[in-house]
């Protein structure tokens, strides 16, 4: 498996995967994949795949919390894996990489906003050191139902210490 930086021409597959995190119906409020430009814009900074085989299986970014600057180290982080290569430890590296570029790139808190039925992004977040913060019930409808999401957080023991 070989992590490096997303560029443009990998949009397919990454799209490809949300795609498939959207269909689940838990891994997003999402209900279709945004154009490479609206994506693109969204996701300015920090953003990687997992390739395996010469192929893209998964991928992470990271979000502005706020365009405010007193937020300007807070980031909401998005992490899919492909569905043949889950259960192999990829979400793992990807997150585990993406927390330390956003430390690197001065970020001092990472948020994630899962849906309480993701057990296994709930469990992957909390291995990479994110703690549940609450739990924002009805915060939106997705496909016509109220969904709750638990909010996680990590903050970083090395950027905003002092």
């Amino acid at each position: 498996m070989n992590l490096r930086e997303l560029r443009a021409g990998d949009w397919p597959a990454v799209r490809a995967i949300y795609e498939d995190g959207i269909r689940s119906g838990d891994a997003t409020f999402e209900t279709e994949t945004p154009s490479w430009e609206r994506w693109d814009a969204a996701h300015p900074e920090l953003r990687l795949v997992a390739e395996r085989d010469g192929s893209v299986v998964g991928w992470a970014a990271l979000s502005p919390a706020s365009a405010r600057d007193c937020y300007r180290g807070v980031g909401e982080v998005s992490v899919y894996v492909a569905a043949e290569a889950r259960g192999d430890g990829l979400g793992r590296a990807l997150l585990d990489e993406l927390v330390e570029r956003s430390e690197q790139a001065g970020y001092w808190t990472l948020s994630a906003g899962v849906f309480p039925e993701n057990e296994a992004s709930l469990r992957l977040h909390k291995a990479c050191g994110f703690r549940e913060v609450g739990r924002r019930e009805r915060i939106g409808k997705h496909v016509g139902r109220w969904r709750d999401t638990v909010l996680l957080e990590r903050r970083s023991k090395i950027v905003g210490t002092v």
